[in-house]
């Protein structure tokens, strides 16, 4: 009887635990509270729901409770305890909010979760302007300051947020100021001190903007926004590392600023910027710059306050005795004594067509000075080159043609350089004995030259009918393995190294000295090597930006143009050998 009344009482004793704990269950509790009351325009704030019963997150949707609040992040939490053997479990949702931008009163209503509501807050919004004080009793706050309110379109200007902080920062996240229609983007490096405010000593973290306005008008920077973590004061105990920590969100308060349009009369490229520099430098300086060798240019846009996307295109663009060849240029920008400098770097190649003078014209960019309020004008100097005639192919030419001339020329030359005042006077007779002698030296001199143009004649027709190739052909070593070299260029599509081994096999192939592919060109005469030959040289000085494609095509060419030059060397023609006497 006792066990029995003993078991039935140990049941109903859990029973009534069971009982308490579902009872304890059902009573569901939804509360609702802020970390700050009231609220600075536009400031984050922190809205935490607490449940006491473990709800998914799910059960909860912010962005459609609370529609009249900026919902910046969203995390919940989970706790489960147990005390005196009763376990509890608590579920937490954490919301940063921003603040409406309009100053007053707003209202957070109940917050709805398993059928049971919370209680509803009610919260003031401050003036920013006339909320500094308030500001600065807060753990954290944002002061920002810009370089001028009034700045013109295009023109970049400073923003500089400084953060304060009255505890040790141990993480957070800094967001951008934002202006509509405008290029946003840290300068610079973070810089940390330390500043006392009414004996309050906060750790100021200082960061700065560099803003440049697309469009004119009256506009409004929101200003940076900060959320994070930071250490706070709290009795030392074995769990303080974890504990000892508090979430803050802050944001500075908006700025007005003018942006002014550009003038009316303003022609032209628009380049706002304190100082404007143009440069140019000659990076070969060769003394003799002869027909068909490339002059290269260097032009450096330097400008201050400016990013080099806005740097307009420098250099000259055409020249009646020349071809001229741009580069892809080339964009940095530094910082020098707290100032931005941007420059672009364009080089250029500039080839002679004629022989004389040449002048490249100055390049004058104007542009308008932000610190006076008015256009000036940046300007490069003038250069003067003296271009020679080509060493190139005609030279050759005229030169293989040469001896026989001077052979015919020397006896007049030499006639001609004796004086008549300085010869002595000669009697009739030995004047005509004279005469016989000379005629009989002349005869004897074309006797000679005929035996020696039939001997070259003779050697020419044998040379031929042994070999297919010309007298001037070199047929050796160098020139196979300037051929394979070119092949191999042309077959990589390696503009530069084609252009040099083109030079150099026909170099080797006729024993002629070639500067320049328009020599090539001329040489030739065929009008497909020579379009190809133009599409080698504008790729090889346009740039980086264009690719050189056409290897397997300038090799067709060129074995077509020399295949047409071999049937035109080799055709017989009507004499060699002049006649004697021509009537």
């Amino acid at each position: 009887m006792v066990m029995s009344h003993l078991r039935q009482s140990f049941i109903g004793f859990i029973c009534f635990l069971l009982c308490a704990n579902f009872a304890i269950a059902q009573e569901l509790d939804v509360v609702a509270s802020v970390d700050k009351n009231p609220i600075v325009q536009s400031e984050p704030f922190t809205l935490t729901v607490t449940v006491n019963d473990d709800v998914p997150q799910s059960a909860w949707n912010p962005e459609q409770a609370l529609s009249e609040f900026r919902v910046l992040n969203t995390r919940s939490a989970r706790r489960t305890s147990v005390v005196n053997g009763v376990s509890s479990r608590t579920t937490s949702f954490v919301v940063t909010l921003q603040a409406p931008p309009t100053p007053g009163t707003v209202r957070i209503p109940p917050i709805t979760i398993n059928n049971v509501s919370s209680n509803a807050i009610e919260l003031k919004i401050l003036d920013a302007q006339a909320a500094t004080d308030e500001l600065e009793q807060r753990p954290a706050f944002i002061r920002t300051s810009v370089e001028s309110s009034q700045v013109y379109v295009q023109q970049q200007f400073k923003l500089i947020a400084r953060l304060y902080l009255s505890a040790n920062l141990l993480s957070g996240n800094l967001v951008a100021p934002t202006l509509e229609l405008a290029e946003v983007r840290q300068f610079g490096k973070d810089e940390e001190s330390y500043e006392i405010i009414n004996g309050k000593r906060y750790q100021v973290f200082q960061r700065t903007y560099l803003i440049t306005p697309q469009r004119s008008g009256d506009f409004t920077i929101e200003g940076p926004m900060f959320d994070g973590q930071i250490s706070r004061e709290t009795s030392r105990s074995v769990f303080s590392s974890i504990a000892a920590t508090q979430p803050v969100s802050t944001i500075a308060p908006a700025t007005k600023i003018t942006v002014l349009p550009r003038p009316e009369n303003w022609q032209g490229h628009w380049l706002p910027s304190e100082l404007v520099s143009v440069s140019v430098e000659q990076m070969n300086t060769q003394a003799d710059i002869a027909v068909g060798q490339p002059i290269t240019l260097q032009y450096r846009l330097t400008a201050i306050g400016v990013t080099p996307e806005q740097l307009p295109r420098v250099g000259i663009s055409e020249l009646e005795q020349a071809s001229v060849y741009p580069e892809a240029p080339e964009l940095n920008s530094t910082v020098r004594n707290g100032r931005v400098i941007a420059q672009r770097t364009e080089t250029i190649a500039v080839i002679p067509r004629q022989s004389g003078e040449l002048t490249i014209p100055a390049v004058n960019l104007t542009y308008f000075n932000t610190r006076l309020n008015r256009p000036e004008s940046a300007t490069s100097e003038a250069l003067t080159f003296n271009i020679k005639p080509a060493e190139g192919l005609q030279q050759d030419i005229a030169h293989t043609q040469s001896p026989v001339t001077q052979q015919s020329t020397q006896p007049q030359n030499t006639q001609a350089q004796s004086s008549p005042a300085t010869q002595p006077v000669m009697q009739p007779e030995q004047q005509v004995n004279n005469h016989y002698f000379l005629l009989a030296i002349i005869f004897a001199g074309l006797w000679l030259i005929t035996l020696a143009l039939w001997a070259w004649w003779w050697f020419r027709s044998s040379i031929r009918n042994n070999a297919p190739s010309p007298a001037v052909l070199v047929e050796n070593q160098e020139h196979k393995h300037s051929w394979a070299a070119l092949e191999h260029a042309a077959k990589q599509n390696n503009a530069p190294a084609t252009d040099k081994a083109l030079r150099h096999w026909l170099s080797a192939r006729y024993s002629v000295s070639v500067t320049d592919l328009n020599q090539v060109a001329e040489f030739y005469d065929h009008p497909p090597l020579s379009s190809q030959i133009e599409h080698l040289q504008r790729s090889r000085y346009a740039g980086k930006d264009i690719s050189w494609q056409e290897g397997k095509a300038l090799i067709r060419a060129l074995k077509a143009a020399e295949k047409i030059r071999k049937k035109a060397e080799n055709a017989p023609k009507e004499s060699a050998l002049p006649d004697l006497y021509p009537s």
